[in-house]
């Protein structure tokens, strides 16, 4: 046998082993555990955990509530403070010039690279007042890209019944008393099935229904409390969703547009501090204005001007949207993959996922460089520093 024939054979046989795993994973083996892959939900804003939430106690209006992408913001904060720590810990105060660990060879590694970068970008003078800041934006986003790809993320979460415009399961009680909580799971019996839809009385049935004591049997059937013989709606009738603890923060376009405020915010503090009330130049041209009899051209500033404060506050819309639209579409891809091919092949878009969340957590980083290095730069000042000495 050649090799040529040998190699055949062997993609041959690759190629019926993977489609018999995404075949009889998905479509057999799954739906036989009441476990089929459901037609992925897709919604945009944060899903609600605890209503009229209340942090330590302090109630800060009925609006107010604990969203999934929330409790992922908190979480990717303390991952962040933890390797600060623990960075600060192992370096003695970032006193020890010497590696004596791989973590903090690892962190000087990645600062090094960064802090070169900066220098490189805004030179020396102003990179050490810029470095935090990037650093800062990097890591946070970094972690906060790279939570999709977390086991459990999406998937586990709040157990309650769907609510009206939504498509609710089947459930199946998987334990009375794990870590102090009873544990269920949606029940698909059905591939490529989306859910059946739900009304507000339905909602209002399920709701009444386990307030009485029902609750889901093994089997996934109804078990009836000691009440339950009034609700006059067995459980298995109703239909259940979950709402998932966390969800990446960067698919809540709230964060991404807080974000790309904060960076707004201190590229305009970074002009001032650089250029004092001179930065305002590039917006309200008084310069030009006042040098017209010499330079006639400079008119053409009446224009530049405002469409220079329109490019500044575009700054936001381009740094918001591009990250949420990035992540956003990650976890849509990751979940239709899933959908579609239920094993195997979707571990190639996790990667994939790997390196779109490292590219955007560095290009959100290093725009915000630039527009701050491009802030502390004077407006033709190399031109009026000649006017000056003229």
């Amino acid at each position: 046998m050649t090799t040529n024939q040998r190699g055949c054979l062997v993609g041959l046989g690759l190629l019926i082993f993977a489609a018999v795993v995404c075949v009889t994973i998905p479509f057999i083996a799954l739906p036989g555990a009441g476990a089929a892959a459901a037609i992925p939900v897709i919604q945009v804003p944060g899903e609600i955990l605890v209503y009229h939430w209340k942090p330590l106690g302090i109630d800060l209006g009925e609006d107010f509530n604990l969203i999934n992408t929330m409790t992922s913001l908190f979480l990717v904060d303390i991952i962040v403070l933890v390797i600060a720590v623990l960075g600060w810990r192992v370096s003695n105060g970032w006193r020890k010039k010497v590696p004596t660990s791989r973590f903090q060879t690892l962190l000087e590694l990645i600062a090094g690279g960064l802090y070169g970068f900066v220098r490189n970008t805004a030179g020396n003078k102003n990179a050490r007042s810029i470095f935090p800041l990037v650093a800062t934006i990097f890591l946070f986003l970094l972690f906060a890209n790279w939570m999709s790809i977390i086991p459990g993320i999406e998937s586990v979460g709040k157990f309650h019944c769907a609510h009206p415009g939504t498509n609710g399961y089947q459930a199946t009680k998987i334990s009375d008393n794990f870590l102090g909580v009873e544990v269920y799971q949606l029940r698909n019996t059905q591939p490529l099935f989306g859910g059946d839809p739900v009304n507000l009385d339905m909602e209002h049935a399920c709701a009444e229904a386990t307030a009485k004591g029902e609750v889901v049997s093994e089997e996934g059937a109804a078990v009836e409390g000691e009440q339950a013989a009034t609700a006059g709606n067995p459980l298995e009738e109703h239909r259940f969703h979950i709402t998932p603890f966390f969800r990446p923060a960067a698919t809540d376009l709230n964060l991404t547009i807080a974000l790309a405020l904060i960076s707004f915010t201190f590229i305009q503090i970074y002009g001032f501090k650089e250029q004092g009330l001179n930065y305002l130049q590039k917006f309200i041209p008084v310069r030009s204005l006042g040098n017209l009899s010499k330079k006639p051209l400079g008119a053409i500033d009446l224009i530049v001007g405002p469409l220079e404060f329109i490019s500044e506050l575009s700054k936001i819309v381009s740094l918001s949207f591009r990250l949420f639209g990035n992540i956003f579409a990650g976890g849509i891809l990751i979940a239709v993959m899933l959908f579609l091919l239920g094993t195997g092949l979707p571990i190639i878009f996790y990667a994939l996922e790997l390196i779109v969340g490292l590219a955007q957590a560095l290009v959100f980083a290093v725009l915000t460089l630039v527009f701050v290095a491009q802030a502390m730069e004077g407006h033709h000042g190399d031109e009026e520093h000649h006017e000056e000495h003229a």
